[in-house]
């Protein structure tokens, strides 16, 4: 017993105490000193002395012992652990990081290059982002997002006439003698897949955070269709689909600029590749802007 105390003697101006615990069950006690748990345990023969370093919120669940002792009938056994783990800071700047990708968006439709009229306030797009990731590196509130979403661009032309392949060229072919289209639209529905760079400004109290964000969208086209609706000669309104896949390229990418402040932005998109594939229909590259609803 002699030795314990001596012990605990040598450990205490090593241990740089703030605050110490006692508590006993049975035959085992258990000194608290700060981060230093003392087992001790006497099983009537024989006395086990551990000490352990825990971690820095006083758990125990990263225990390590560094030093072990044993003693009976006047002999001794310890064994000293110096090596100790090191541990390595991982950065908390995504602590307060709301990425601006998810949510649920519309707005207008429209196109660069050659003339194809649209009429612009009935072409309209609309994007529901499922899934987002956010990745800060830096402590002024950067990080990199991506993620996944859905988008449906609706383009309603302004003509008598629907986009059709033929001859394995995209073309604007007009109705058929004595038909007017009431409507003839292209549809698109693409998956997107965003790599943009976002800043924010830092949180305060409850008000909401300005935010700016760039980069590119990756857009995979699931679907595609040109579609007519007419009066037949009875009066009654008619949706036909005229073609599907009309060389539509089948991946592409937009340049997507946002700004906003707290849920609410507004974004501005373009497509430097155009939407048909080379010589095999109109050299247009769609653009549009509109708002999202971030969640």
């Amino acid at each position: 017993m002699k030795r314990l105390v001596l012990l605990i003697a040598l450990c205490l101006p090593v241990l740089n105490l703030s605050a110490a615990g006692i508590c006993s069950m049975t035959n085992d006690t258990i000194i608290r000193l700060d981060q230093k748990k003392i087992e001790v345990k006497d099983n009537g023969d024989r006395m086990k002395v551990r000490v352990y370093e825990t971690g820095d919120d006083g758990t125990e669940t990263d225990d390590e012992l560094v030093f072990e002792g044993h003693y009976r009938d006047g002999q001794s056994y310890e064994r000293r652990k110096h090596i100790r783990t090191l541990k390595i800071p991982v950065p908390t700047w995504d602590r307060d990081f709301s990425a601006h990708w998810a949510g649920f968006g519309m707005g207008f439709n429209s196109f660069t290059g050659d003339d194809l009229s649209l009429r612009k306030g009935k072409s309209l797009e609309y994007n529901v982002n499922f899934m987002e990731f956010s990745f800060p590196f830096s402590r002024y509130n950067w990080a990199i997002v991506t993620g996944a979403g859905l988008r449906w661009n609706r383009y309603r032309l302004d003509a008598n006439a629907a986009l059709q392949e033929v001859d394995g060229i995209t073309r604007l072919i007009p109705a058929p003698e004595g038909t007017t289209y009431t409507k003839s639209k292209l549809n698109t529905t693409s998956l997107t897949i965003p790599i943009l760079l976002e800043w924010q400004t830092v949180k305060k109290h409850d008000r909401p955070r300005f935010f700016l964000s760039a980069g590119v969208v990756g857009v995979v086209k699931t679907m595609s269709s040109s579609k007519v609706t007419y009066k037949d000669d009875r009066g009654k309104s008619r949706t036909e689909k005229v073609d599907g896949g009309m060389n539509l390229r089948p991946v592409t990418m937009d340049l997507l600029f946002q700004v906003g402040t707290g849920c609410i932005g507004a974004y501005f998109k373009y497509s430097p590749i155009p939407s048909f594939e080379k010589d095999k229909g109109p050299k247009i590259n769609p653009l549009s802007f509109g708002l999202q609803l971030h969640i």
